[in-house]
């Protein structure tokens, strides 16, 4: 597939983890795909059933906004700059944090997915200063 194309599949992931829609998720994952976390207490979900089925669950508790706000993409790579809005289901609080992530498309699918971002549910994870507004980035 053609980097456009690449970037076009990560849009349309995208869209199945606002939704939470397995089978659309799934639509765009190999079966045996494996999303990478930076934080310590996320574990690698691997298999696209499984990793389909922890974003609805994600959508069901948190009630997120994703968005994506920039993607680069070369060969079989995409990376983007992401947002996500979200409802902090002990306080009612709504939040933001942000990260990025490189995919590895094969034959038309994600195959991986390593996700680099900073989360505490206490606050707002972003980078200090940088004019998000202004940018046209996601608020909450």
């Amino acid at each position: 597939m053609s980097p456009e194309a690449n970037v076009k599949l990560v849009l349309k992931y995208f869209d199945g983890c606002n939704t939470g829609d397995i089978e659309h998720l799934k639509s765009t994952l190999e079966d045996d795909v494996v999303h990478y976390f930076l934080p310590q207490v996320h574990r690698p979900i691997r298999g696209s059933d499984h990793l389909a089925r922890y974003w609805r669950k994600f959508k069901q508790v948190y009630q997120p906004t994703w968005k994506i706000d920039h993607t680069l993409a070369s060969g079989n790579e995409v990376v983007s700059e992401w947002s996500c809005a979200y409802t902090q289901p002990s306080t009612g609080d709504r939040l933001i944090f942000r990260g990025t992530e490189w995919y590895v498309i094969t034959q038309g699918q994600i195959a991986e997915v390593r996700a680099y971002y900073h989360y505490d549910e206490s606050r707002d994870c972003q980078l200090n200063g940088f004019p998000y507004a202004d940018r046209r980035y996601l608020a909450k």
